[in-house]
């Protein structure tokens, strides 16, 4: 049985092992299309890294797609084959082999038109379908979605019979300038709702031409520009073709048929089926998969075809341990496996593995809430990817005393100790994690203990002393004779002063933790996620078999904190939908009562719903001013991080960490 480690060849081309990184936007293209310097640095590092295989991302070969506004990488003029041949040359010094996706956004453009308010744009797909219908994922997450689309007029153009083969024809040219360019495959992007896509799809492609109804009709888009794309770039290179073995939609096809897609593929002389899942805008959780599904939980898909397909298949979709990739491939589930966000949080997991530094490797979380997005840093570390900063010894040491053990203050000790200071933490309390611990309690989403057990492990390796149990007095933390004491001490949950005597009002910590009796009729107040959460943990207690009567809050959306993470976001707002809970919107808490809760609508109506406990998700207290006038007088600089400065979320601490320990000279 081959190993993760092997080597495997497609068509003519010998990759050195069996791990790739996925082609994954990385919003740093120049204007012109052409990579920058930040994109050199995003994939120069997945490639130093240890992987085999990496292909660019989504790249337009079509001008009238490319914005101009470096939004998309673009090989649609020779103009830009030495800025990727200046690519191809960086990946292959470190034996990698690299491919260039190429795409047409098709119907996805509506997301450029409607949410960056592109104007005038012709969205074209197989037919002329239902745009609301077509785009469902966001009329689900954005309420006004329906009537922009309709006030703006938006409309799908079907493609006519004289577009389709200029369309193929760009591809075919856009290959060959990627091969001129050093690039060792290509790859269509047939996947996610993409405009090849499109065409497999039953409720995109209404089409009665030979381009439509039966399998072999709907294929014949793909396989024309595959016959193209072989006949400009010559026998050498291999062509992969992604595509989603499974739509994740009861009126898409599924896996049955996404069997028989590869198939018609392989026919068609496709060197390398990549296996993903999902629709962007109909089906993002497939695409943007958040912790909600387990590690690997869609490598059947890939199993499915590779079963029925004689060339490689490629297996994705949260793979965030190397262990599992391995056994994978060994069990003969696919024949190479690509890690996406495991790689944006640690570009060093292939490396780290195969020399058996597992306990160094950060391990993804799932949140998907820094890496969707410019500049896809990952919340472990906000100065990594295009905003990479190399970490160098200090000249200035000092001695700092660190009062909490939550993600800001361990990130903080772990960068200090790497520079060279002496750094000591004191927690209150008998554990480490802070609010971590709390967040990880909620439906599935234990692996956000990662980063702690990250840091944990760091910090004994640097012989970082944690002390806890320790409430230090001003006295104590004087006779330590620190340089800087640093406040990293959390924060509170509070609820509405006039209700705090409500035996059956709850915080999100107590409802989370169970410190607190709970009724079995709840209602929650908070409508975001993370620690000012809502929908999570409503989504936690009926997960935990509380009767959930409604969602109240006074924001203006559900889970606005992810907003960017759309695959856990959509999750999230289908999970309510399918539960059928009522979310209310805009609304002002009036009271609780032993059998109710009373609240004001956004049209200032009274409302009354009858439960015994309301679970309050709102508004976090700094424990540091407290702390600071305790302290004041001390010799020490005191410098506050995290919550403790501000309450607000993981990102927002581990920065908070990592910028003070970076400018410590």
């Amino acid at each position: 049985m081959p190993r993760l480690t092997d080597p495997i060849t497609i068509r003519d081309m010998e990759v050195k092992n069996r791990l790739g990184y996925p082609p994954m936007l990385s919003f740093s293209s120049l204007p012109s299309g052409a990579p920058s310097e930040a994109t050199y640095m995003i994939y120069e590092e997945k490639a130093r890294g240890g992987i085999g295989l990496l292909t660019s991302e989504a790249t337009a070969v079509d001008p009238h797609s490319h914005s101009g506004e470096g939004a998309q990488a673009y090989l649609g003029v020779d103009e830009n084959i030495p800025a990727y041949k200046k690519m191809a040359d960086k990946i292959h010094k470190y034996g990698t082999k690299i491919g260039m996706q190429l795409a047409e956004n098709g119907i996805i453009h509506f997301l450029g038109k409607v949410l960056a308010a592109q104007g005038e744009l012709d969205v074209i797909g197989p037919s002329q379908v239902d745009p609301v219908h077509a785009t469902s994922a966001y009329d689900l997450m954005m309420p006004s979605w329906e009537k922009t689309l309709k006030k703006d007029g938006s409309i799908i153009r079907e493609m006519t019979l004289e577009e389709i083969p200029k369309f193929q024809d760009q591809f075919a040219k856009g290959a060959k300038r990627a091969i001129q360019a050093g690039y060792d495959y290509v790859e269509i992007h047939s996947a996610h709702g993409t405009l090849h896509a499109s065409f497999l799809a039953p409720y995109y492609n209404m089409r009665t031409d030979h381009y439509g109804g039966s399998l072999e009709n709907r294929t014949r888009f793909v396989t024309e520009t595959i016959e193209k794309i072989r006949a400009a770039i010559g026998d050498k290179p291999p062509i992969f073709v992604r595509i989603s073995a499974d739509e994740l939609l009861d009126d898409g096809y599924r896996i049955e048929e996404g069997k028989k897609i590869a198939q018609i593929l392989e026919k068609s002389g496709v060197d390398c089926i990549d296996v993903s899942m999902g629709n962007m805008i109909r089906s993002p959780q497939g695409i943007q998969i958040p912790s909600y599904f387990d590690q690997g939980s869609f490598i059947h898909l890939a199993e499915a075809v590779k079963k029925v397909v004689n060339v490689p298949v490629i297996g994705v979709g949260r793979i965030t341990d190397l262990k599992m990739a391995d056994e994978f491939i060994q069990q003969g589930k696919a024949d190479i496996i690509y890690m996406g966000r495991q790689l944006i949080c640690d570009p060093d997991t292939p490396n780290k593995y195969f020399n058996g530094q597992l306990d160094d490797i950060k391990q993804c979380t799932g949140c998907l809430q820094g890496c969707n997005l410019p500049p896809q840093t990952c919340i472990y570390d906000a100065f990594s990817g295009r905003l990479y900063q190399k970490l160098v010894p200090s000249t200035e040491l000092k001695k700092v005393v660190i009062l909490g053990a939550g993600v800001a203050g361990m990130e903080a000790a772990r960068m200090l100790k790497l520079r060279g200071h002496e750094v000591d933490i004191y927690e209150i309390s008998n554990e480490i994690g802070g609010l971590m611990p709390l967040l990880a309690a909620e439906y599935k989403k234990e692996d956000f203990m990662n980063i702690i057990t990250y840091l944990e492990t760091q910090l004994n390796k640097l012989d970082v002393p944690i002390h806890l149990n320790k409430n230090l007095t001003k006295e104590e933390i004087e006779a330590l004779n620190p340089d800087i004491v640093v406040l990293a001490v959390g924060s509170d949950a509070k609820v509405p002063i006039n209700l705090e005597d409500r035996p059956n009002l709850l915080t999100q910590d107590e409802a989370i933790l169970k410190s607190k009796p709970m009724g079995k009729d709840v209602i929650v107040w908070g409508l975001d996620t993370f620690w000012k959460g809502g929908a999570e943990t409503a989504i936690t207690l009926i997960e935990q078999g509380y009767n959930v009567k409604a969602l109240i809050g006074s924001g203006v959306l559900v889970a606005g904190a992810v907003i960017m993470g759309t695959g856990r976001r959509f999750w999230i707002l289908d999970y309510l939908k399918t539960h059928d809970i009522p979310i209310v919107k805009k609304a002002k808490l009036l009271d609780v009562t032993e059998n109710s809760v009373t609240f004001l609508d956004e049209n200032k109506k009274e409302h009354s719903i009858e439960a015994n406990t309301l679970v309050y998700c709102g508004s976090r207290v700094s424990r540091a001013k407290a702390l600071k006038k305790q302290l004041s007088g001390i010799s020490a600089k005191i410098v506050t991080l995290g919550d403790a400065k501000r309450p607000r979320d993981i990102q927002e601490a581990m920065k908070d960490a990592q910028t003070f320990a970076r400018k410590l000279k």
